[in-house]
Parts: structure tokens; C-alpha cells; sequence
């Protein structure tokens, strides 16, 4: 998501105001053309004679028809969906394009959008972006793996003009899940100008941005729903001065349709993924890193919240198969596997069923099941109700889990949320209650044993001035108590935001936390640089005060360099000191340079050097680890693999390891 227009937008759910304009068009309808157009990016006003012409865009966050004129063209025939975009630019010097690669960070770019909703419902879209060079990069609803023939290839091209650019996207439908005898999707295009942090959309969408607020596409004859089975075999070989040894395994993908899509994966090799590397900030509570594993991140939009199931707790997984689908007003997700831990074997089983009864209205029940050394059981239900009012949305969301086994306990949430668009207030009201015993396994509870609540309020603004673009005030309070009657922590955190014309950020934030037997008093202050330039980019935090009983001092510092075409360095420094008056300083440090040189936007050349020292409790612990990368991604033939080292380990591991992953279609 770009980061200031999608969070003026977006955070918290923004809704529509009683002095919104209508959003139309309500519907459009399909246009089938009699021949395919080139994919060059030039838009040819000959071959898009037969498309529907959309001849302007509106400014959601202005109100206002966009003031840089946008067109677009979106057709289609028996095999893909076709859409053009012609972006006029008053200053074309100014347009930004700099990721090259499918999948990069496109959001400091120039770009357009195309989102298709196939169930024509307004939930959850197929996203495909294009920035001013032509650079791809898709989200899918269900969540899925890197691997392009796995994901689905889809085509664009854009080209710079000299009133603008322009960009010419084919998506086959082969890519996209529908149900049978569909005519209609539902569609939203957008125009992104970074330097102006302004978002055009078709249609209008009104003050209040939200998926299902977007136009039907009516009339479609659609091609019968086909999808191939695909195998994902692949072949690693390790060596290093003890062994060289080899290993394969397989994922397999069936798709049924809408309906259902089953994953199987038989000894998956994750040695080679390079996990997230944790932050040196100290934190009260175990840190949440990402998902990296592709098993694991197809379909993870149908597995249980991280309350029943954080898949980093399934370490060493030998064997997996997950399915999901959806059928009517229902939806469903469910993961079976074995793993390792500790050298003894584990089977686990997670499951979600989702039934929608109003519009955005959602009952969900879940569970998780494991079983081995150790024994437990989650089910849980989430009510989620939203309810559009005359200058904004509420929405309740009430969740509840009951763990039983060898360990014993209920975790129950009550949020309520009050939601407006900018330069008016939006609440947020949540409270919790977490039995002592509630300490599933297979999830992510951070801490148990409380009940207090949380209160939250956003306030963000897009001045009419030249050298300020957005601006943003946040405040958060809370208190929460333990089962024996003691406080748990009270606190009180507010930040203030500026994103300036000039491409620079400033952030202050102040916080008060009473943690017994602590009291936390901070300040901190950010200022990025160059925000919306991906290779010279940075940002230096710094935070200091009371914490954890001592003097604190936490520096970050981050910088992105091009030192030759094509060739980049990111530099991270962290540095945490806490001076307590008798125990040992606790000191952190931790330096991370990751290289990466682009031989072409399928393959690449990278590196990382991690170098920390952690001294708590007068315990200390170092990394000295440096790998090599090789990364090929490619639309034909085979992924390749290449790492000389280890990703992780605390040294530099004299290690080769080369994976091959070739997709076959049946």
C-alpha cells in the first residue's frame, strides 16, 4: 500500500461523509474486442477502438475530478482481460520509475492499478500494479508463492511520452478464480502520483475508499473456469567441508475453482529462505517476524489469526497439505502437517470457516488441534458487524478462544471502532481479557494472565499548502490489570507526523508507561530523507528516557546507496544502551549491510553481512555471519537458487547450496 495516501484513506477504515458526491458509475458494461492489442505500452487508439473509454478519474481525497487528466480503455475476449492507461503529466521530468524487478517496491513510483473482484461483492480483489517503466508487481486475495508459473503470469509494458506515460496490462482469465456462468466482475482502476501523494480512481469512490464501493463490469461471457494441476518439484545440493548431500521434494497445487484450491508440499527445503532478522529495540514482549515459507503463504488468508496459529511455531515441517475455498456466502481454510520439534514429531490441524450475513458483516469460527509429545485443543468465533452511518462506519468485532489439553485457559477481545474521513476524529475502544492458562502451542500470545482495555484516537489531515502534504496525530492509552488484582501496565503514547513537499518526514512521539516495578518515560524523534527515492533513501531515529528501570538510548539509522547502475547497498545501525544504577548495562548493537546487484530484472546478485553483539543479564551473544546469493526468477524455464553460507546462523558458514525449482503443468 503507498504509504500516506492509502493511510489517509484507509487507516482504520475511513467511511464515506454525508457531504460525499455519489460514486459512479454503479456499473459499466463489457466490451469484447475482435482482436488483441499489442502489450507494448503505447496505447494505439486503433486497437482499443472496441474497449469501454474511461475519460477521467476522480480524487478521492480532494473531492474533485483528479488534476492531471487520466484515461483508460478496458476490454476483453475469450482468453484475458485487456486495460490501458494514458497519464497526462505537466512536467514529465518529475515522473518517478525506479524499480525495475516483478514484485519490487513499487510504492514511491509512479503507477497504476487495476483491481478485479471476480465474486462482484466487493471482497477480497486481484491486484496488479505497473509503474512508468513497465516493473509488475500482484497481489491475490488468498495469498500465494513467488514463483510466477505457480502464481500466475499476467503481461504489461508502459512508456514514457512526451505529455505523460502510459501503460497496456493483459490479464489472462486462467489467473483468476470465478464461479461458473459468471457475467460480471467487479473493477476499480487507480492512478498513483508519489510526488503529490494524490490517488485518482474509476469510479468515483466517494470520501470514503473502500473495495466494495467499485463498479460492476456487467455482460461478460466468460470462458469456462480451467485450471491445470501444478507441480512444484524441486532439487537442492549441499555441500560443505563434512558431506555434500542432496535432497528433493514436491508442492503440489489443484485448483477446482472458486470453490477449492489444495496445496500438498512432501519435505519441503526452507534452509535456503532467509528468515526476517530481528530488531535490537528492546521490547517487553517476543517480537512478530514474517512469514517467508511459500507452503505457508499459499492461502494464508484462510488460516486462524496468530491468537490459534503463528505457522513460525511449526519449525521443521516434514509433510503439509492445506485446502481452501469458497461457496456462496462461505468460506473456508483448513492445514494439516507434521513437524519436528525438539527431535519428536508432531501432526498439527488448523482450520477457519467464514459465513458473511450482512454487507461486510462476518461470523467466523476456528480451531487448531495438536498432537504428539504434547496434546492441546483452540476453538474460537469471531463476530465482526460494521454499520455505515451518516459521517462514518461502526464496526464491532468480539472474539473468543477456549484452549483446553494440558494447558487451560480463554482469551477474549471486544473492539469497537468509530471511524471518519479526514480532519474529523476516529475512535478506537478495545477491551481484553487472557486467563493465565491461555498458552496455545501453536500461537502468538505475547502475554496472559490480564484484563484491561485500550483506547485509540487518529486524526490526519491534506492541508491546501505548497510545502505540506499530509499530517497526522495519533494517541493511545491503556491499562491493564492482572488476575491476582496488581497492575499489569497503564500508559499513554501520542505522535505527531509531517510529510513535507519536499520529500521529507518528521515524526516526535512521547511515551508514558507505568510497568511495576518500571516506569517508562520516552521521547523520540524520526526524520527520513528522500522518502520517495528507493536507492538514496533514509532515516535516523533516536529515543531516550526511562526504561526497563534504567537511562535508555536507542539509535537507528538507515541509508540506501546506488553505487554504480544497477548495483545498491542498505545500510542498518542499531544501537540500544540501558544504564541501570546497579546491574550491568545492557548494551545492543547490530550493523546489517544487504547488497544486490540487478544483472536484469529477473536475476540478481546479493549479499548480507549481519555483525551484532547483545549483552542482557550479563549474558552475551554475537553474530559474524556473511552469505552470497544468486536469484533467478523467471517467466520460462527454472528458478535457481545459489547461496554460498547460511542465512541466520550466528557465523559465516563455508557452505554451497543450490536449489532448482522447475513448475510443470498437467
Amino acid at each position: 500500500m503507498r504509504p500516506y495516501v492509502y493511510s489517509a484513506l484507509l487507516s482504520a477504515g475511513l467511511c464515506v461523509s454525508a457531504f460525499a458526491q455519489p460514486v459512479e458509475p454503479r456499473s459499466f458494461p463489457a466490451q469484447k474486442l475482435t482482436r488483441p492489442p499489442v502489450i507494448d505500452g503505447v496505447v494505439n487508439p486503433d486497437e482499443w477502438a472496441d474497449a469501454y473509454l474511461v475519460e477521467r478519474f476522480w480524487s478521492p481525497s480532494r473531492q474533485q475530478w483528479g488534476a492531471f487528466p487520466t484515461r483508460a480503455y478496458i476490454g476483453y475476449d475469450s482468453e484475458a482481460i485487456y486495460v490501458a492507461f494514458i497519464c497526462d503529466d505537466p512536467d514529465p521530468s518529475q515522473i518517478r520509475a525506479q524499480e525495475t524487478k516483478r514484485g519490487g517496491y513499487l510504492e514511491n513510483d509512479d503507477t497504476v492499478l487495476v483491481l478485479l473482484e471476480p465474486q462482484a461483492r466487493g471482497l477480497e480483489p486481484y491486484s496488479f500494479t505497473v509503474n512508468a517503466r513497465g516493473a509488475q508487481a500482484d497481489e491475490f486475495p488468498d495469498g500465494a508463492a513467488e514463483n510466477i508459473r505457480w502464481r500466475g503470469d499476467w503481461q504489461a509494458a508502459a512508456q514514457m511520452t512526451p505529455s505523460g506515460w502510459s501503460a497496456e496490462v493483459r490479464i489472462p482469465f486462467r489467473i483468476l478464480r470465478y464461479p461458473p456462468r459468471q457475467t460480471r466482475f467487479g473493477v476499480i482502476l487507480e492512478r498513483f502520483i508519489p510526488r503529490l501523494n494524490e490517488l485518482y480512481t474509476f469510479p468515483n469512490m466517494g470520501a470514503y475508499y473502500s473495495d466494495r464501493r467499485q463498479s460492476l463490469w456487467t455482460g461478460l461471457e466468460l470462458p469456462p473456469p480451467r485450471y491445470p494441476v501444478i507441480l512444484l518439484p524441486y532439487f537442492t545440493g549441499d555441500s560443505d567441508p563434512e558431506r555434500t548431500r542432496g535432497r528433493s521434494g514436491i508442492d503440489v497445487r489443484y485448483i477446482a475453482g472458486d470453490p477449492l484450491t489444495a496445496v500438498l508440499t512432501l519435505k519441503p527445503d526452507f534452509r535456503n529462505i532467509a528468515a526476517d532478522v530481528a530488531r535490537v529495540d528492546f521490547s517487553y514482549t517476543e517480537k512478530v517476524l514474517a512469514e517467508t515459507r511459500p507452503f505457508f503463504q499459499e492461502g494464508s488468508d484462510f488460516q486462524p489469526g496468530s491468537a490459534v496459529f503463528y505457522s513460525l511455531r511449526v519449525q521443521d515441517l516434514n509433510t503439509g497439505l492445506r485446502a481452501f475455498g469458497t461457496l456462496g456466502d462461505w468460506r473456508y481454510g483448513a492445514t494439516v502437517g507434521e513437524y519436528e520439534q525438539n527431535g519428536r514429531l508432531r501432526q498439527f490441524g488448523v482450520g477457519r470457516v467464514r459465513y458473511q450475513f450482512a454487507e461486510r458483516s462476518f461470523l467466523h469460527l476456528m480451531g487448531a488441534r495438536l498432537q504428539g509429545d504434547v496434546e492441546e485443543d483452540t476453538l474460537g468465533a469471531i463476530l465482526d458487524a460494521r454499520r455505515i452511518t451518516g459521517d462514518g462506519e461502526l464496526r464491532l468485532r468480539a472474539e473468543y478462544y477456549q484452549l483446553s489439553g494440558d494447558r487451560e485457559g480463554a482469551y477474549q477481545e471486544y473492539t469497537l471502532y468509530s471511524n471518519a474521513p479526514e480532519r474529523r476524529p476516529n475512535y478506537l475502544l478495545e477491551y481484553t481479557d487472557i486467563e493465565p492458562g491461555y498458552r496455545p502451542r501453536l500461537g502468538y500470545v505475547p502475554e496472559t494472565g490480564y484484563r484491561g482495555w485500550r483506547f485509540g484516537a487518529l486524526w490526519f489531515d491534506r492541508p491546501d499548502s505548497e510545502r505540506l502534504l499530509y499530517t497526522e496525530t495519533r494517541l493511545q492509552a491503556i491499562r491493564r490489570t492482572l488476575y491476582g488484582g496488581d497492575r499489569l501496565d497503564e500508559g499513554i503514547s501520542v505522535s505527531q507526523q509531517w510529510l513535507f513537499a519536499s520529500q521529507n518526514r518528521l515524526t516526535l512521539i512521547a511515551d508514558y508507561l507505568n510497568r511495576p516495578p518500571n516506569i517508562d518515560r520516552t521521547l523520540g524523534v524520526e526524520y527520513a530523507w528522500n522518502v520517495l527515492d528507493l536507492y538514496r533513501s533514509g532515516a535516523l531515529t533516536l529515543r531516550f528516557g526511562e526504561q526497563n528501570g534504567g537511562r535508555s538510548l536507542y539509535a537507528l539509522l538507515t541509508q540506501a546507496y546506488e553505487l554504480a547502475p544497477r548495483f545498491r547497498l542498505r545500510l542498518e545501525l542499531e544501537s540500544l544502551d540501558i544504564d541501570y544504577p546497579s546491574d550491568p548495562t545492557d548494551r545492543a548493537r547490530q550493523l546489517i549491510f544487504t547488497l544486490n546487484y540487478e544483472i536484469d530484472p529477473e536475476r540478481a546478485i546479493g549479499g548480507r553481512l549481519v555483525l551484532n553483539r547483545l549483552e542482557f543479564g550479563g549474558e552475551t551473544e554475537t553474530t559474524r555471519n556473511f552469505y552470497l546469493t544468486y536469484l533467478q526468477r523467471v517467466r520460462r524455464g527454472f528458478d535457481l537458487y545459489i547461496i554460498y553460507g547460511l542465512p541466520n546462523a550466528s557465523r559465516t558458514q563455508n557452505r554451497l547450496a543450490v536449489k532448482i525449482i522447475t513448475p510443470l503443468e498437467l
